[in-house]
């Protein structure tokens, strides 16, 4: 269980416009901001959420660098990202991207996008 930010339905899609998946298996779904939660806590809802970095290890595994309300440093240690798509059959899993994150190439230009708060179960 989990907490973080689930990607608003219109920003998925401007996301997905620009960057078609390049593996097989699409996320794109959601930031996490704590891993491993039981009792339910939903983060604040952020001000701002910057695209700022785009994430490819070249074999299986893409995503994004985020931003939350200035900083793309997590409270628990890590960095805010999004898995946008993987390639299972190479044995990739949604975690894999926190692998790349200090990677990220920087976007020329970084996107905002919005998000909602909540708890996942």
């Amino acid at each position: 269980m989990y907490n973080g930010y689930e990607l608003e339905s219109g920003s998925r899609q401007k996301l997905l416009d620009l960057f078609p998946p390049k593996y097989p298996t699409f996320i794109g779904h959601h930031i996490t901001e704590k891993f491993g939660i039981k009792d339910k806590e939903v983060p604040e809802q952020p001000n701002k959420v910057m695209v700022i970095g785009y994430i490819d290890n070249g074999e299986d595994v893409e995503g994004f660098l985020v931003e939350i309300d200035g900083t793309s440093d997590r409270p628990e240690g890590g960095k805010y990202h999004i898995t946008w798509s993987i390639d299972r059959g190479n044995g990739a899993k949604p975690y894999h991207t926190n692998t790349y994150v200090d990677k990220a190439i920087p976007l020329k230009r970084p996107i905002e996008i919005d998000v909602d708060a909540k708890y996942f179960a």
